[in-house]
């Protein structure tokens, strides 16, 4: 019964939640549901949420729309990040090797003022460096060290980004 009534939270969250218009009432439905959520952080809709009681989100980042967050392992995003629309986060999957489809979880970590681009994917057990930049559609599959630019499938080092960073992102919209 419990795990009937955990699925159906699930369900509203994904399904119902990013129906509401408005942001604050949906990041406070978010925080019921135990997930940590920063002060000026902004979350668009839809996002998409796997396990958000293990999800914490730092202050001043932007969350954009059609975001999965996975939170299975655990997903630690800290302050001043900006997810780009359509990026996917995972901290569990199955072992591809393993007979009895074994099921792993990590912890997924993006550090502070890093940058994850439009339709980027970011697998299970990675840590995003802090000022790293994922360029869009780009498959992570290992750390990222700070301030890398990364790009491709599987992502590599493209270049490096400017170590002098100090803004807050913010897409705050009336209705979204």
């Amino acid at each position: 019964m419990k795990k009937f009534i955990y699925d159906c939270y699930i369900a509203i969250l994904n399904f119902v939640v990013p129906l509401i218009p408005v942001q604050n009432l949906r990041k406070l439905i978010y925080k019921i549901g135990k997930m940590k959520i920063g002060k000026n952080t902004t979350i668009l809709r839809p996002v998409y949420l796997y396990a958000p009681s293990r999800i914490q989100i730092g202050d001043y980042c932007a969350i954009n729309d059609h975001v999965v967050l996975d939170g299975r392992g655990k997903l630690i995003i800290n302050d001043n990040v900006n997810i780009s629309p359509y990026v996917k986060i995972y901290t569990a999957e199955h072992d591809v090797n393993s007979m009895d489809f074994h099921y792993t979880a990590g912890i997924t970590t993006i550090n502070k003022f890093a940058w994850v681009s439009t339709g980027s994917i970011l697998l299970p057990g990675i840590s995003v460096g802090e000022g790293a930049v994922i360029a869009a559609g780009a498959v992570v599959t290992k750390d990222i060290n700070p301030y890398d630019i990364v790009g491709g499938v599987p992502a590599k080092v493209i270049g490096h980004r400017n170590k002098n960073l100090n803004y807050r992102p913010n897409f705050t919209k009336r209705w979204n």
